[in-house]
């Protein structure tokens, strides 16, 4: 092998090696939202769309699928609703909405994957 080919595989080594470093670094990267309306409800909404999450996630962990009937007793803000929007028949996933006549144009998503403000007409 000539000191050039070394020398361009080397290179081509680093090359693949930095765009994995990007890669991993840009899937740690923190998700920035526009910051939440500055009113008590929608810190509230919120927080209740975290506590549906991870009582969804319990009742995974405690049953091996995700179900509603773990939100029965959830204490939601005047006004607020949440929806299910998708659920896979055999309980592996779901998707949830937890929206407030309080406040609009915003709504909270619920999936297994976690939680995420999302703005609607």
């Amino acid at each position: 092998m000539t000191n050039e080919h070394s020398r361009a595989h080397r290179a081509a080594g680093l090359v693949a090696a930095g765009f994995a470093l990007v890669l991993v670094l840009a899937s740690c990267a923190p998700v920035t939202q526009a910051p939440l309306p500055n009113s008590d409800t929608a810190r509230q909404l919120d927080r209740t769309a975290r506590i549906v999450y991870h009582r969804m996630a319990i009742g995974y962990l405690e049953t091996g699928r995700y179900t509603t009937n773990v939100l029965v007793d959830v204490q939601l803000p005047a006004g607020a609703r949440w929806t299910l929007e998708a659920y896979a028949r055999d309980g592996s996933s779901y998707r949830l909405r937890i929206t407030s006549n309080s406040v609009p144009g915003i709504a909270w998503e619920v999936t297994p994957n976690g939680v995420r403000r999302i703005t609607v007409p």
